[in-house]
Formats: C-alpha cells, sequence, structure tokens
C-alpha cells in the first residue's frame, strides 16, 4: 500500500474517468468573501512548525521542516522530483500569480552534486539530524524581495537570511545562534532590517525568556526574563513603531510583556492576568495585538502595557492547549483588521477574522481538519488573510487564502492537496487508443492528456510511448500506477522534461489484464488510463533497456539520458548488468540507492567516458523499489524494481 494517495486542491472537482476526455479543472468559488485552501507542499513529510508570510507580490510564502515519511509494511515513500530539497531540510514554498507553487529550500545538509534547488539554500550539517521529535521552533519574515528565518532544534537555534526569487544565483547566508535548544521560537525584524528572535532556555521553572541581537556579526544573547512552565508556552518577539517588545507566558500564569526602557534594561509588564499558553503576538500601530488559551478559551488582549483590554475569541474544546502544535496566530493590518487562528482539539484549525472585541469565526468547510502549528500573515494590496498549518494526517504542507476570491490565485493547474483521486470507471464502450507496432503516442497540451488517455495493450506485451510534451517551458512527465486509481505504488515513472520536447517511455510488460492509471507526477489532475487487455499468445513480445528482471541485461545511455526510466532485477539474485555510454568524451555510470535522498547507497558502477561499456555486477537486492542515477549528470536517473 503507499504512504499516500495522489490528491487534489479541496475546491475543486476534477472529472477523471480513465479512458474519458482529458480531465479539465472545473472551478465554482462562488462570489464574494470565501475561504481557499491549497496544498503548499504534499510530498513525504512536509510541513512541521509551518510559517507563513507575505511576499512583495502580495502574495503567501511558507516556510516549515520536511522529513522522509515514516514508512510501515509494504508502503513506499513518495517521489521526489530532481530539483527538490534533500530531506531533511528547512523548506520555503511560494506561489506566483498563475497559482504555481515552487518548492525549495532556505537550509539544507550538503549540497546535492549537480542539482540546483530554488532559492539557492544555505547549507548547515546539523540538518541532517533534524527529526520531528528534536525541531523545537521556525518563524519566518518576508521583506523586500528577502525572508529572514530562524528554527530551533536539539543542536541549537539558527538564523539564515535570503533572497524570496526562487533562480536567485546568490547563496542564502546561515549562523548559529545559540546552543540551547531554543523552545517556544519567534522572530521580528525591526525597521532598520535587524532580525530579533526570542526564545526559552527551557519549559521548566528554572527556564529563562532569552533574546538574541546580532552586534556585527556576532549573536549575542541576553536573559531578559523568567517565564513558561508550560509545554505549550510560546515567545512573541513584535517590532513596533516604538521599539521591540517581548511577550511570554508568567510563570505563575497569566502573559508578560518585556520592554528595555533604557535606563533599568529589560523590564516586564503584565498584559494579562491569567492564560498564556500557545502565545502569539502582532505589533500594532499604537501598541500589540496578543492571542493565547486562558482556561477554555481562545483570548485576544490588545493595546500596550499598563493599558491591555482582554476579550474571548471562542470556546476552545477540552485539552486544545495540550494537543501538540497547539498554538495560536495572530495578524493585524494598518486599518486595524484583525485575524486569529488556533488549534481545536476537536475540529483541527480554526480562523476568526474581525476587529479587537468582535472577532467571527470564518467557514473552512471541515478543509482544516486535523490541522497544527496554525501561522497567520495579512497583505496589503490586496488585503488576504493567509493562514499556513500542518495537516497531521497526509503530513502536508497548507495554506489558505481568505478574502475576495479573484485576488486569492488559485492553481490552474491546482497544486496537490490531500483527498484521494478516485476517478470513476469508464464506459464500456469508451475506445482506448491501441499500441500499434509496439508504440503508442501520449500528447500533454493545455496541461492535460490530449491524446492517448487512454492506452490499450496486450498483457505480456512491453511497449514504448512516444511522449510528445506540447506545453512551453512546463515540465510534464507519465508515471504508471500499480491501480486503477493514482498510487504511490509505481510500475513506471517516466523523466520529467520541459516542453516543448519528446520522450520515448519504455514501459515494461504488464502481467496482469486490468485498469492502471497514469498521471504527470508535476500536474496530478492530469490523468490517464493503461488498460491491459489478455492475449491468447500471452507472452511477452518486447524488447527494452533496462526490462526483464533477468540476470544479463542492457542499459544504454546517449544525448544526457538512459534508454529506460525502470530497471527491473529479481530479488535475492545477482544481475549482469552491460551499460554502454554513447556519448563521445562524455562520463557516465549507474549507480543504485535506497531511495532520492542518495543517503544509502547499494551499488556504484565504475564511471565510463563514451563511447564505452563495462559490465556491472550488481549484488543481490531485496524486493522493492530503489532509485538510479548517473553521478555525474542526476538529472539521468529512474527506478530500480526488484520483483
Amino acid at each position: 500500500m503507499p504512504r499516500k494517495l495522489l490528491p487534489i486542491v479541496f475546491v475543486l472537482a476534477v472529472v477523471a474517468a480513465a479512458c474519458a476526455e482529458p480531465p479539465e479543472a472545473e472551478v465554482d468559488m462562488g462570489s464574494g468573501v470565501r475561504f481557499v485552501p491549497e496544498v503548499a507542499d504534499p510530498l513525504n513529510d512536509a510541513g512541521l512548525y509551518a510559517s507563513v508570510a507575505v511576499g512583495e507580490n502580495g502574495l503567501p510564502v511558507l516556510a516549515y521542516f520536511t522529513f522522509q515519511e515514516e514508512l510501515e509494511g509494504d508502503e513506499i515513500a513518495s517521489t521526489r522530483p530532481i530539483g527538490t530539497p534533500s530531506l531533511p531540510s528547512v523548506a520555503l514554498a511560494t506561489v506566483s500569480e498563475e497559482g504555481y507553487w515552487t518548492r525549495g529550500a532556505i537550509a539544507m545538509a550538503e549540497q546535492i552534486s549537480n542539482v540546483t534547488v530554488p532559492f539557492n539554500p544555505a547549507f548547515e550539517e546539523s540538518v541532517a539530524d533534524l527529526t520531528p521529535q528534536n525541531v523545537t521552533g521556525l518563524s519566518l519574515v518576508a521583506e523586500g524581495g528577502r525572508y529572514h528565518a530562524a528554527w530551533a532544534s536539539g543542536a541549537g537555534v539558527f538564523y539564515v537570511t535570503g533572497s524570496l526569487d526562487p533562480g536567485s544565483t546568490t547563496q542564502a547566508v546561515v549562523s548559529k545562534v545559540s546552543s540551547v535548544p531554543g523552545l517556544g521560537l519567534s522572530l521580528a525584524v525591526d525597521d532598520v532590517g535587524a532580525p530579533w528572535i526570542a526564545f526559552y532556555s527551557s519549559t521548566s521553572s528554572v527556564g529563562s525568556v532569552d533574546l538574541a541581537t546580532l552586534q556585527g556579526d556576532v549573536w549575542q544573547v541576553d536573559a531578559i526574563a523568567q517565564g513558561g512552565g508550560c509545554d505549550t508556552c510560546r515567545t512573541a518577539v513584535m517590532a513596533g513603531a516604538d521599539g521591540v517588545a517581548v511577550a511570554y507566558a508568567g510563570r505563575g500564569g497569566g502573559v508578560q510583556i518585556a520592554r528595555n526602557d533604557g535606563e533599568s534594561g529589560w523590564v516586564s509588564f503584565e498584559a494579562a492576568a491569567e492564560g498564556g499558553s500557545g502565545l502569539s503576538g502582532a505589533a500594532t500601530s499604537d501598541g500589540f495585538a496578543l492571542a493565547y488559551y486562558s482556561g477554555g478559551q481562545v483570548t485576544l488582549a490588545t493595546g500596550s502595557p499598563g493599558s491591555f483590554e482582554v476579550s474571548a475569541v471562542a470556546d476552545a474544546a477540552e485539552g486544545s492547549s495540550d494537543v501538540e502544535g497547539a498554538r495560536t496566530a495572530v495578524a493585524i493590518d494598518a486599518a486595524g483588521e484583525v485575524a486569529v487562528s488556533w488549534v481545536d482539539a476537536a475540529t483541527g484549525v480554526e480562523l476568526a477574522v474581525g476587529t479587537a472585541g468582535a472577532l467571527d469565526a470564518v467557514g473552512t468547510a471541515g478543509s482544516t481538519a486535523g490541522g497544527t502549528f496554525p501561522s497567520l500573515a495579512i497583505g496589503t494590496e490586496p488585503a488576504n488573510t493567509y493562514l499556513g498549518w500542518y495537516d497531521t494526517e497526509p503530513q502536508d504542507a497548507l495554506v489558505g487564502g481568505y478574502g475576495d476570491i479573484g485576488d486569492i490565485p488559485v492553481a490552474q493547474p491546482s497544486p496537490t492537496s490531500t483527498a484521494p483521486i478516485a476517478p470513476p470507471s469508464p464506459p464500456v464502450s469508451q475506445e482506448c487508443t491501441t499500441v500499434q507496432g509496439g508504440v503508442v503516442t501520449v500528447v500533454a497540451e493545455g496541461i492535460a492528456f490530449t491524446e492517448g488517455s487512454c492506452i490499450e495493450v496486450a498483457a505480456g506485451e512491453s511497449f514504448t510511448i512516444a511522449f510528445d510534451n506540447r506545453d512551453a517551458n512546463t515540465q510534464h512527465n507519465i508515471q504508471i500506477s500499480n491501480a486503477p486509481e493514482p498510487t504511490s505504488d509505481l510500475l513506471f515513472e517516466g523523466e520529467i522534461i520541459t516542453g516543448p520536447a519528446q520522450i520515448d517511455y519504455e514501459i515494461p510488460a504488464f502481467d496482469s489484464p486490468g485498469e492502471y492509471a497514469f498521471v504527470c507526477v508535476v500536474h496530478p489532475n492530469m490523468i490517464g488510463s493503461v488498460r491491459v487487455v489478455e492475449t491468447d499468445a500471452g507472452t511477452d513480445t518486447g524488447t527494452g533497456g533496462g526490462g526483464g528482471g533477468s540476470s544479463d541485461l542492457q542499459v544504454s545511455a546517449f544525448n544526457l539520458a538512459f534508454d529506460t526510466s525502470t530497471i527491473e532485477l529479481m530479488a535475492g539474485e545477482p544481475t549482469t548488468l552491460t551499460f554502454v555510454n554513447d556519448d563521445l568524451g562524455v562520463q557516465h555510470n549507474i549507480a543504485i540507492y535506497e531511495d532520492d535522498t542518495l543517503a544509502v547507497e547499494l551499488f556504484k558502477g565504475e564511471l565510463i567516458t563514451g563511447p564505452a561499456e563495462i559490465a556491472y555486477e550488481i549484488p543481490p537486492l531485496e524486493a522493492g523499489t530503489y532509485y538510479f542515477l548517473c553521478i555525474v549528470h542526476p538529472t539521468m536517473n529512474g527506478s530500480v524494481v526488484v520483483t
């Protein structure tokens, strides 16, 4: 069974009948103000400690952690296209005005050889040791085409800054702030562009509230107060018109704000006498807005030290403040419009908007159920509210936009979401394109399979898909699932090509009659089907570079591409693979890894300079799906299927 099913965006109704007309995304949004949820990153385990900001274009920017998902039994990890960050990573995603998400990173453990990752991330070796259990915080600020981010883990607190341009040639810069794990982390940037980072040194009764500032090129960390004492306690550093303040949960309960008075140093004032867990804060034109849990309620406090007004936002289900990932989020715009979000133990992430003392719940139609780690940001023109969160069930990073639908980018095509695609069965009379002479053509145009969306082939017959990507500057491929609906249990995955371009995919024979769905991995709403039918002979008449699963097979390389995207091997048997390099004066090889993170090497063939050939002796492998590539040209890659 797959770890994840390929999904579609909540608001799109996709008619994807296999072998029928190409699927079209139909958007029925209604009119006026709406909440529009989209998936920013569906790959692997993405979204922990989600932190959202708004870029110069008024659209959301999301920072989050990504990890390899935990697999059980015969589950298969999600496929990661070339150019995605290695795992784990501190990730970054932006969306264009056309609704296309770009997923990259702000920090990775090390460079991926010959691969460019969007946003030109910094390299920090401690990232390799990040786990969902040892990360303790992440906070993002965007301004002037750049981002500032801070993250914390068992290795300490780190700060990084870089460009929001996915194609940036200037690498992000990372520095270590503190060796303390940095609990309840928060980040602010003042009016001169200086970063301020606040965190607890501990949630125990002996912990302190620490504030880190840059003194030249060196981080100075000062203990400015005593606070904390709860697992969901958070700091909220805020940069306002009259300076920087740090809100925190007091030791005996209640909310405190620390400010530097210029004479006595950092002095704390009481903002609220009760509550304080899950705290968040934002600077206003004349003070601060603070959201937090207090008893069985989510509470908002607005004002300035010595003069705060406290009002209830909503009731929260019992135990909400103790949920893992429970926290509040608050944002306020120049006009005084306030947005508050929180985790409810019964319903997931909730959102309310309005003015202080008059907040109304936003209907999310269940799209935020199971959500944790909410984060909020409000744009300027237009003044849309953006909510980022982590969906715990599919382990996805999500962003929802609240405002006038015409001003919120709806993905065309949709980014993936969290509901499984379940295309209805095609009519019995529906005709398919039959494989002729071992070849069938599939055309991608207008973000749809416009020809060959249903393929009919005889069982036991390998064949070639002549794939024609006619969409200029757009990436497509074909990925065939071992089921009638798209899943992560793959039979074949073709190389991604940028149109206009063509490629021949060598498809191994299907042993069993039935329906097999195929999609484009970049645009999963592009869906087709392979219909495998019985034959009298029932034998495999095809030949192919990597197919066969035999003890003696051949793979060739020419024009910086392998002649197959799938190498089939027999489990538990050694294999002699003849590798033919037909690229004159160019080095190639074949290396096999446990997965596309390249963390575990199973076999590395000797590099040879073409034209030449070599016999590789591949040791026995256990049944499963693995990853292969040329170590000189990592875009030359594919899957090793061991059965």
